[in-house]
């Protein structure tokens, strides 16, 4: 990417096409045609808008002051990588809050508990911070069931900057205990399984947790070996609203950074003087 971020759409475009295609990162491939297009002013400069600068009005000027914002020469003119990033900028203005399940309640019956919240890693970020866990649990089957779907936010490397919703599979956990207010269950694994999981409800005190310990079989993944646990992973399912609030702000705050700085300059200005009176 480094390498080729400063070519020209018609550089590109100028390479043999055996070339581009081999040493070319599909991303500058298509900025590159984006940029060749009859319309590609139009388009961009509606893209500048939404990152306020003068985009339809003053083509150039934009251009350079966007420029100016990314730490490239003003040229006038853009690069593939400048173009991918135009759009990835503006692409980041139209996301908004979007609506996600937080429930955060349990109950449990003499033959069936129930459990909905978010899952967070205690002492460590989890890969996928918006997310809803669903656990039925039926004493008569001596299974626990374990729903999640979570929700990805795009970053520079996704394709589309639009979220994602990812459905896991329904895991199927084994009852080891059913007392009272409590019930605890273990996934199956196999003898040579890397890693044990099991379950701990509590609906008396309303903690819930995953524990994930090494069991001591192989570890790796894709061919990459994985590095046994220092310590048990604890995981609890909690009220998400907070977790989900933190995680969309971060979202809103990467795509005000990305405005014209003078017009963020303006505006942290403003902020600033309206918060002293």
């Amino acid at each position: 990417m480094t390498k080729y971020r400063n070519y020209t759409p018609k550089q590109v475009s100028d390479m043999p096409e055996k070339q581009r295609g081999s040493v070319m990162p599909i991303a500058y491939i298509f900025a590159a045609q984006r940029g060749l297009a009859v319309d590609s002013e139009l388009f961009f400069g509606m893209q500048l808008n939404q990152l306020m600068y003068p985009g339809v009005q003053d083509y150039k000027s934009a251009v350079r002051a966007f420029q100016a914002d990314l730490g490239d020469p003003q040229t006038g003119e853009l690069t593939v990588y400048q173009i991918d990033q135009l759009e990835y900028r503006s692409d980041m203005q139209k996301l908004e809050y979007v609506a996600f399940p937080d429930r955060f309640n349990s109950f449990k019956t003499a033959n069936y508990g129930r459990v909905e919240g978010a899952v967070t890693i205690l002492d460590d970020r989890i890969a996928w911070p918006i997310n809803h866990h669903k656990i039925n649990c039926f004493k008569s089957e001596n299974t626990c069931e374990v729903q999640q779907v979570m929700l990805v936010p795009p970053d520079e490397k996704s394709w589309a900057q639009r979220y994602q919703v990812m459905i896991d599979s329904t895991k199927y956990y084994n009852i080891t205990r059913w007392a009272g207010d409590t019930i605890d269950a273990e996934y199956p694994s196999e003898p040579d399984s890397c890693r044990a999981v099991s379950l701990s409800l509590n609906f008396k005190t309303k903690e819930f947790f995953f524990i994930t310990k090494n069991a001591g079989g192989k570890c790796e993944i894709l061919g990459q070996a994985l590095d046994k646990l220092s310590k048990p992973r604890i995981s609890q399912v909690v009220n998400g609203k907070k977790i989900f609030d933190k995680e969309f702000e971060r979202i809103k705050k990467s795509a005000y950074s990305f405005l014209a700085s003078d017009i963020r300059k303006k505006v942290d200005e403003a902020v600033a003087k309206a918060s002293k009176k």
